[in-house]
């Protein structure tokens, strides 16, 4: 037997950090929203070993790799000793701050449980998904929603109206835990400019300081999309893709032309529940 389903990545539409926790974590209030940009996770039954393939040879494969710890964690507190082979083709930017590696997981860990026949829930799924990383619990419930806390506190909000958006992707990666390890308390308090789509995202100072060069980016990014922000800890930059026709996309490609731009938009929780594996109405599989 083989499933597979899509995993989508996020955006964050505003990031609050409120502080270090004692824990050595941060304290986060901010608003996620998946976007239709998606990995595949495929898993098919294999022997007793966890074993996890990807399409980007940059992405571990072995502990290191979310996935990995994700099925060895429900593997663990299901007392099996069931294994499976995991194929990841991947999509979302790695270490662009979409959050693919924590959709995967989310993802990865439904369908290992259909596939070994365990009765968890999503609670016990999303429990199990925060003690890997602090976005996976999102991914449980997709659209647009609150996290607090780590972030993993999940609160499902109104889906916002439909928002078409352009993904603009650096030729470099940033670490998650290198940019918060940069954060520091303002001084004053910002000035807040109202946007018509994103908010403040309080990373973006580490972010700069870590990776100076994204500053070019941010600012030829505004010069044409002014409604435009750092998605999480960077390093893509996410924009509101309003109607202003094809010159003006052609001539931001110009000035990064090294840069990957797609096009893309806001996935309201329904569908992003119907076309994953998560809403237990879509699951593709295959005997075999």
């Amino acid at each position: 037997m083989i499933l597979r389903a899509e995993a989508f990545a996020k955006t964050n539409l505003e990031l609050a950090v409120l502080g270090r926790r004692e824990d050595g974590f941060h304290e986060l209030d901010t608003i996620f929203q998946t976007i239709d940009v998606t990995d595949t996770v495929e898993v098919a039954a294999g022997g007793s070993e966890i074993v996890v393939e990807c399409s980007d040879p940059s992405v571990p494969s072995d502990a290191r790799n979310i996935v990995h710890r994700a099925a060895v964690a429900l593997r663990d507190r299901a007392g099996t000793t069931l294994g499976a082979r995991i194929r990841l083709e991947k999509r979302i930017p790695v270490g662009g701050g979409l959050g693919g590696g924590s959709a995967d997981a989310a993802v990865g860990m439904v369908l290992l449980s259909r596939l070994w026949n365990l009765a968890f829930g999503e609670e016990v799924l999303s429990e199990i998904g925060a003690s890997l990383g602090s976005d996976v619990p999102f991914f449980f419930s997709g659209g647009t929603a609150r996290g607090r806390g780590r972030g993993e506190r999940i609160e499902p909000l109104p889906d916002r109206a439909p928002m078409p958006l352009l993904l603009i992707v650096p030729p470099f990666s940033l670490s998650t835990a290198a940019v918060y390890s940069r954060w520091r308390p303002p001084l004053v308090e910002a000035i807040s400019v109202p946007l018509k789509t994103f908010g403040k995202n309080e990373l973006a100072s580490a972010v700069l300081d870590l990776e100076p060069e994204m500053m070019r980016y941010w600012e030829t990014v505004s010069r044409y999309y002014p409604d435009c922000q750092i998605s999480g800890s960077g390093s893509s930059l996410v924009a509101r893709d309003h109607d202003c026709g094809e010159d003006r996309l052609s001539a931001m490609r110009r000035d990064l032309p090294d840069a990957r731009v797609l096009r893309t938009r806001s996935v309201a929780r329904g569908e992003y529940r119907d076309r994953t594996t998560i809403g237990n109405r879509r699951t593709e599989g295959n005997a075999g």
